[in-house]
């Protein structure tokens, strides 16, 4: 299999839009937990499946973008 600069590239740009994604998520996931406990809840959903949400929101968009963006961009300039 031979590797494309464009598909290079799209990759990267997709790891950077990936990278973007999981700091966002994160950061509305620690919100959520941080708001339900100052409500005097334990943290909801998040702070008992923060393992496995964690792993989802890592994986999915860390991994799934880039290959995303070399698929499209492979595609795109040939």
């Amino acid at each position: 299999m031979e590797v494309s600069l464009p598909g290079v590239i799209g990759a990267a740009v997709g790891l950077y839009v990936g990278w973007l994604d999981w700091k966002i998520l994160k950061g509305i996931l620690q919100a959520a937990e941080t708001k339900n406990k100052q409500a005097g809840g334990d943290g909801g959903v998040v702070a008992r499946y923060r393992a496995p949400i964690g792993v989802l929101i890592f994986g999915i968009p860390v991994i799934g973008f880039p290959i995303i963006g070399y698929w499209a961009a492979s595609l795109l300039a040939g």
